[in-house]
């Protein structure tokens, strides 16, 4: 036991009753960490650069949220344990405190003086968890001392002093702390009453908080797991409470709108936001569906037909082809094309037109059979995929049906029409093996059979592709032959049968390619009208032809009158007129040299707006004659409006008039009927000298033929025309011919 005046203990090391509290200003002095501090500008540029380029599911923003308030509310669980351990210890140490007390109280009022004292302090000191007792007076005086640790007499006396002055005369007051913690030691003051009515004093207890705390932990661990797993299990449910109700419903409607899918009607009796928003997305879905629907088969509907279109039938095509790919059936593409049909909008109006094509798509519909697919392809042009066929007769057999059908009368009001069709027939896989082949030779077969007339079904050959490839590439050259000068003109002379004089010459086209040669006429003078080109050429030919008649006349040589022919398309264009008028004026030759050859059966098509034409020519001085007379169906009331001055016969009945008796009527009767009408006529074909007596018998006017004089380039008529009799007559008139030397009657052609 250690008495309060034991003089080693005045130097002795600090007790628990004189803590220094030099740990607080120690940390004050840490050091703090090197380095180069980061701004907050480029913190927050980082951030938001981050924010920018980051896309955060919501599934994501959930749990970050949930894992922050987890992270908050175990924070919160560590906090309020710490506090409760704390005052868990401090409750127990008062507890000790005030047991110690109340031992004290009782010896002090059975006691006289402080030395009967001794003996409890040192009992309380050895109590539990109490390492010190001190009692002194208010004014800092210590009077007794018992513990097992040294003792800071000044420090001592120091906080008697301090407590005496917090209690004042109070000697009921509470027990408080004294200092702060030192060493794992507390110290606790608490009022007394003084042995021997000295008065009041100071009692202060020094109490091991350390050994409290160790008695604590296990209890404050416990309480902080429990903390812990309550807090775990509730961040789980509301996660899974949050995924359930928010997240889920939410990222289905999220993956439902990426892929463009309709969302399932939510349940009749849920009445959130999700349902709300749920519902409108899914009746959104349900008229964009119907407007996606309604735009696809108006993108694949005739509006007046309510047939299939173009691209239906393509697509069609393609899932027909796909289906018969594998086996030995044939799939037929049949195109249907209605006949005159411009004629019916013409005439009758465009509503009859479209009535027609209505009536017509409905025919083919009732012919149909099971599998067939129809669509209008076109304007006038019907489309039919015929699946499973076993042969190509089985597919010509049903186009005939279709054409018979579609021929059958139609009434529009008082008018009865009588339609017809034509059509061309290609079969999957042996003419093509995709829908865009198929077409194209269906059309080609369309096309050749178009020119064989009404009601003609045509099957797909392999030279039609061939004759269309060389179409295109004719109509290509000739394009290029004008611009690079390889068109050329030759010309044959006409001669007078009774003086056997030079009459004229008529001007014939040749085309020399520079890879196959010479080109006849009749390959490619087809090719120009049906493309559109022959406007061009004529006017190529009617420059090329004036040029070298002004060129001849420059020469002196005699003036002869070239004979140019001219295409339907030719007369049908309304600057005709100007055009020759132009070419004359600018070259400098007078009309009266230029004749204008047509065939009969052109001059029959618009006959109103050829006769026209015609005069406008005519009355400018310009010869006109008609080639090909007699193989066409001319009137005879035409014939005589039109302002004629020639008619040529065709040389299929100049052939003829070697035999005796029918072979000359019909050139007689043509010879005939020009000169009864004041028209001269001309005999081309002429072959022999045979048939050129026999023309100048029957009072043929004028002839050409090989046994004439052959077609001849510009340079060998100049030459021929020079080695004439009266070739440089310069008093000739200008209707004076050139003497050619033919040979006897019965010789062969030259």
């Amino acid at each position: 036991m250690h008495r309060e005046d034991g003089p080693d203990r005045t130097e002795s090391g600090a007790s628990g009753l004189s803590g220094t509290g030099r740990g607080h200003a120690d940390a004050k002095n840490a050091p703090t960490r090197s380095g180069q501090p980061v701004g907050l500008r480029s913190l927050f540029s980082r951030f938001n650069m981050w924010r920018r380029n980051r896309y955060l599911t919501l599934r994501a923003k959930v749990v970050l949220v949930v894992t922050l308030i987890g992270a908050a509310l175990i924070l919160l669980a560590a906090v309020f344990t710490c506090m409760n351990f704390r005052h868990n210890v401090n409750a127990e140490a008062r507890a000790h405190v005030n047991i110690a007390l109340g031992v004290l109280d009782q010896a002090i009022v059975r006691t006289q003086s402080l030395g009967a004292l001794v003996p409890v302090l040192d009992a309380v000191s050895g109590s539990p968890a109490v390492t010190a007792v001190a009692i002194g007076t208010r004014h800092g005086e210590v009077l007794a001392y018992e513990g097992y640790q040294p003792i800071n007499r000044r420090m001592l006396a120091e906080r008697l002093a301090a407590a005496g002055r917090k209690f004042g005369n109070d000697r009921t007051g509470g027990i408080e702390a004294a200092g702060s913690v030192q060493n794992g030691i507390q110290d606790y003051a608490a009022p007394v009453a003084l042995p021997g009515g000295r008065g009041s004093g100071i009692a202060v207890f020094s109490i091991d908080v350390h050994l409290i705390e160790q008695s604590q932990i296990a209890s404050a661990m416990s309480m902080m797991s429990w903390l812990f797993v309550l807090i775990i299990v509730s961040i789980l449910t509301i996660s899974l409470i949050l995924h359930r109700v928010v997240v889920a419903p939410i990222e289905a409607l999220s993956g439902f709108v990426g892929n463009k899918r309709r969302p399932p009607q939510p349940a009749s009796g849920m009445r959130d936001e999700i349902s709300v928003v749920t519902r409108a997305l899914s009746d959104a879905f349900a008229d964009s569906e119907a407007k996606e629907v309604m735009l696809q088969r108006l993108a694949s509907t005739d509006g007046l037909t309510s047939l299939g279109n173009r691209g239906w039938f393509k697509q069609s095509l393609a899932e027909a082809i796909a289906e018969h790919r594998e086996d030995r059936s044939l799939v037929g593409v049949l195109v249907f094309n209605l006949d005159k049909f411009k004629d019916v909008n013409d005439t009758l109006g465009h509503d009859a037109g479209d009535r027609l094509l209505q009536r017509t798509a409905d025919v083919l519909k009732g012919c149909t059979r099971d599998g067939d697919k129809i669509a209008r392809i076109g304007g006038d042009e019907f489309g039919l995929i015929l699946p499973g066929l076993r042969s190509a007769d089985e597919a010509l057999d049903l186009s005939y049906r279709f054409i018979r059908a579609v021929g059958a009368p139609i009434r529009f009001g008082p008018h009865e029409l009588q339609p017809s069709c034509s059509a061309g027939i290609t079969l999957f896989p042996q003419d093509g093996r995709d829908p865009d082949t198929l077409l194209k030779n269906a059309d080609l077969a369309l096309s050749r059979a178009k020119t064989e007339g009404s009601g003609t079904s045509l099957l797909y050959r392999h030279e039609l592709h061939l004759r269309a490839i060389e179409r295109n590439s004719i109509e290509r050259d000739l394009r290029a032959a004008i611009r690079q000068g390889d068109l050329e003109l030759f010309y044959q002379p006409k001669v007078d049968v009774a003086s056997q004089r030079i009459a004229g010459a008529e001007a014939l086209v040749r085309w020399r390619h520079p890879e196959s040669g010479y080109i006849p006429p009749d390959v490619f003078i087809p090719v120009a009208e049906k493309s559109g080109f022959i406007g061009e050429l004529t006017k190529w030919v009617m420059n090329e032809a004036c040029r070298q008649v002004r060129h001849w006349q420059d020469m002196g040589l005699t003036r002869v009158t070239v004979a140019v022919n001219v295409s339907a398309g030719d007369l049908r264009r309304p600057d005709l007129t100007d055009m020759i008028a132009n070419t004359l004026v600018r070259h400098s030759v007078s009309p009266q040299y230029l004749e204008l050859e047509v065939t009969e059966s052109m001059v029959m098509q618009d006959v109103d707006m050829v006769i026209g034409t015609l005069r406008r020519l005519r009355s400018l001085g310009i010869g006109i004659g008609i080639d090909d007379f007699g193989t066409g169906y001319s009137s005879l009331a035409y014939l005589k409006r039109f302002p004629v001055q020639r008619l040529k016969i065709d040389r299929s009945f100049v052939s003829d008039l070697s035999s005796f008796g029918e072979g000359r009527v019909i050139p007689k009767v043509i010879i005939d009927l020009a000169h009864a009408l004041g028209v001269k006529v001309v005999a081309e074909g002429v072959e022999t000298a045979e048939q050129l007596h026999v023309l100048a018998e029957l009072g043929c006017d004028e002839a050409q033929g090989y046994f004439l004089g052959r077609p001849m380039p510009c340079d060998e008529f100049e030459a021929f025309l020079q080695n004439s009799p009266v070739a440089r007559d310069p008093q000739a008139p200008s209707h004076e011919q050139v003497a050619v030397r033919l040979p006897s009657m019965g010789g062969s052609a030259a």
